[in-house]
């Protein structure tokens, strides 16, 4: 990691466990070099940073180009590795860079429902990450965060704020006999199902 970025990683991470008793579940499935795509359920504006702190090594994330507009804040997300995407159209560039940065050995965060759930229930996922995750042989660590659309009640310790990783799904595991368009979206289903699975261990520890 860069220095900034650690410390910063360092002080989230300490402040996160403080004020809102936040912990990381399974850190030890992320490989800790090489590429990965981190593939979370998203839920509030929160989520990149916090699971970007339970990630053991420097990641890189999409983010909606309307959060760029601000120059300050713009200079200061770029500073931690976000990547504008235009989401209402195909963003064949920022789906370039991703590639870029995983054929790199980099570790790239990405959300498979393709915006924030309002509700909190799980949104059907976009065929994205299969795409990137075949097309760059990478691996996929599905990623639970809860409780950030709820930090007042984390805060009161009234529910919990966690990350939780799970074992690496490997794009070889889906038939390379079917077409290109399917075997992207069965990937990313395969990838929402194990998300589900670590959100029902998290209810089952509560």
């Amino acid at each position: 990691m860069r220095l900034h970025y650690k410390l910063s990683w360092i002080f989230l991470n300490v402040v996160a466990k403080l004020l809102f008793g936040f912990r990381v579940v399974g850190r030890e499935y992320v490989p800790p070099e090489g590429p990965v795509i981190i593939a979370s359920n998203h839920i509030s504006y929160c989520d990149p940073p916090l699971v970007g702190s339970g990630v053991p090594r420097e990641v890189y994330f999409l983010a909606k180009e309307e959060l760029f507009r601000n120059r300050l804040f713009a200079w200061l997300i770029r500073r931690y590795n976000a990547i504008p995407l235009k989401r209402a159209v195909g963003d064949v560039g920022a789906v370039k860079k991703a590639v870029e940065l995983l054929r790199q050995g980099r570790a790239v965060l990405m959300f498979p429902e393709g915006t924030r759930s309002l509700s909190g229930r799980f949104l059907r996922p976009k065929p994205g990450v299969g795409m990137i995750s075949i097309l760059t042989c990478s691996p996929v660590v599905p990623t639970y965060v809860r409780g950030t659309n709820r930090l007042w009640n984390a805060l009161l310790r009234r529910s919990r704020l966690e990350v939780r990783f799970g074992e690496p799904i490997y794009p070889k595991i889906i038939d390379g006999q079917r077409d290109s368009k399917e075997r992207y979206q069965a990937l990313s289903e395969e990838v929402m199902r194990r998300i589900v699975r670590l959100a029902e261990e998290s209810e089952k520890e509560s």
